[in-house]
């Protein structure tokens, strides 16, 4: 296997438009054809900015998944990422609007000389979790109380065990993830009028 030229990574762990909305409901009001439609305009944009940053990507949907639920199957998906050779790891979803290429360089600047990343969420979740293969234990990663309001505090947790706290333990700003159609229009709120995403997304939600 050939070592990557950079020791970074993204990991996009996601559903794809059609999986997504079999669990969230964005506009409840225009029908499934346009829910779906917001799903996929929300992962086409993580992709844009994920890609904008310059840091190698790879996307992992549900086929490539392997684990009887959610912490498994992302502690397997990190496994999979650091046996290509990387050696940090920068894990996003496809739920937050107001994510942008440079927060993700920040996020590899804080890797690059500490051991974790985390940017937490407003209802107490994480919409991004950065580690250095230092501070990854599958197993108490895959325990952790994922998709809860239990986890930023775990995963605070989980970095004082792995003692990547010690200095080396970076907090981003607070984002909210969009969960629902009430926190996509949250986030829509966040956005210009004129970006792109804030336009097309009004167009269905409205």
């Amino acid at each position: 296997m050939d070592t990557p030229q950079h020791d970074t990574v993204i990991l996009l762990f996601a559903q794809t438009p059609e999986q997504q909305v079999r669990y969230k409901t964005f506009t409840e009001e225009q029908g499934p054809e346009l829910n779906q439609q917001a799903a996929d305009l929300l992962l086409q944009h993580t992709l844009f900015v994920a890609k904008g940053s310059g840091i190698p990507l790879v996307v992992i949907y549900p086929e490539r998944q392997e684990g009887s639920n959610f912490g498994e199957r992302l502690a397997n998906a990190f496994q999979e990422v650091y046996s290509m050779g990387y050696q940090r790891v920068i894990c996003i979803g496809a739920d937050c609007v107001d994510l942008t290429s440079t927060e993700l360089v920040l996020a590899q600047e804080a890797l690059s000389t500490g051991r974790m990343v985390v940017g937490p969420g407003t209802k107490g979740g994480a919409y991004l979790v950065g580690l250095h293969i230092d501070s990854f234990d599958p197993e108490a990663l895959a325990m952790l109380n994922w998709q809860t309001d239990e986890l930023l505090n775990e995963l605070v947790l989980y970095g004082y065990r792995m003692q990547a706290s010690m200095g080396s333990l970076t907090v981003l700003d607070e984002k909210t993830e969009a969960g629902s159609g009430a926190d996509l229009s949250l986030q829509l709120n966040i956005l210009p009028v004129y970006h792109h995403l804030h336009r097309q997304l009004s167009a269905i939600l409205d």
